[in-house]
């Protein structure tokens, strides 16, 4: 099937913009770390019972050990360090200058992908990914919000480059482990596994198991959890790996930072909320360029 890769990253972000939704609902009333903390154990539960259910107990019968050590690295990476990278951020500059900084994650994959996996990107597609990447910026940068301290502002730029990094890294890591001998459900269930012990081992040195119960005893944030578990970490890193496998690993990045694009429609059907021009024009530029990478 023709550009099965990006079909997949578009589907991977239609999946977190719907995701987001509810993981706003849930970060709001419990916070982003302790959803962290419950929706990956949600995923890899989830994952296990998939794969238990089709294939029994040969999940990846070819994988050798080296490529679930380095699949189990870019869960810590990527899913641990890298969303901790990011809600951190989140936590000191908002919303709008976190996920701006958050789009330095596709250049860094396509430079990354250069020297690990050998790839190589032609001039419309590197032309698609600066387009598209530009008319996500715009729209994310629309307002600047309050003024940030300092000392948080120095923190939250740092935090951005860690998750920016990790996720970089951790998508080029995926392609690795996975190489021809695991698909990607078995992958993502391999990363999930990591990313659990490595978040909990964060939950527990920090102390923030009491956050995490709150979040339990919640019914809408535990229903709006479960629901960001199958949209974020089972469908959509599922599909982000489908995307890593058949295209380019910069060209799937690209594609999975259209999420802030696609949360449009859905803010103005769902909750009623107006788009500025501005959003509007950079939304049109952001496709533009994607249609460019699927003229390559």
């Amino acid at each position: 099937m023709p550009f099965i890769g990006e079909i997949a990253a578009l589907t991977t972000a239609t999946c977190w913009a719907f995701g987001s939704l509810l993981f706003t609902i849930a970060a709001r009333r419990a916070g982003a770390f302790s959803l962290n903390a419950v929706r990956i154990p949600i995923a890899f539960a989830a994952l296990t019972l998939i794969l238990l259910a089709s294939r029994g107990l040969q999940w990846a019968p070819q994988a050798q050990t080296r490529d679930i050590l380095i699949l189990a690295l870019s869960g810590v990476i990527g899913l641990t360090l890298g969303d901790w990278g990011y809600f951190a951020c989140l936590e000191r500059l908002g919303p709008r200058l976190a996920t701006a900084l958050f789009t330095l994650a596709p250049p860094l994959t396509a430079i990354l992908a250069i020297p690990l996996l050998g790839e190589k990107l032609g001039l419309l597609p590197v032309i698609g990914m600066v387009i598209t990447m530009t008319g996500v910026a715009w729209v994310i940068m629309e307002r600047p919000g309050k003024p940030i301290p300092r000392g948080h502002r120095i923190q939250g730029v740092v935090f951005g480059f860690i998750a920016s990094f990790g996720q970089a890294l951790g998508l080029i890591l995926s392609k690795l482990g996975m190489a021809d001998r695991i698909d990607p459900l078995p992958a993502t269930a391999i990363r999930m596994a990591a990313a659990t012990a490595g978040v909990w081992i964060m939950v527990l040195a920090g102390g923030r198991v009491q956050g995490v119960i709150r979040l339990l005893k919640d019914p809408p944030a535990r229903w709006a959890t479960a629901g960001a578990s199958f949209l974020g970490p089972v469908f959509g890193v599922w599909l982000s790996l489908v995307a890593v496998r058949h295209t380019k690993t910069g060209i799937a990045a690209t594609l999975l930072a259209m999420t802030p694009i696609l949360i449009l429609p859905l803010v103005i059907l769902i909750q009623k909320e107006r788009v500025s021009p501005r959003a509007a024009i950079g939304a049109v530029v952001a496709v533009g360029g994607v249609i460019l990478i699927f003229l390559r």
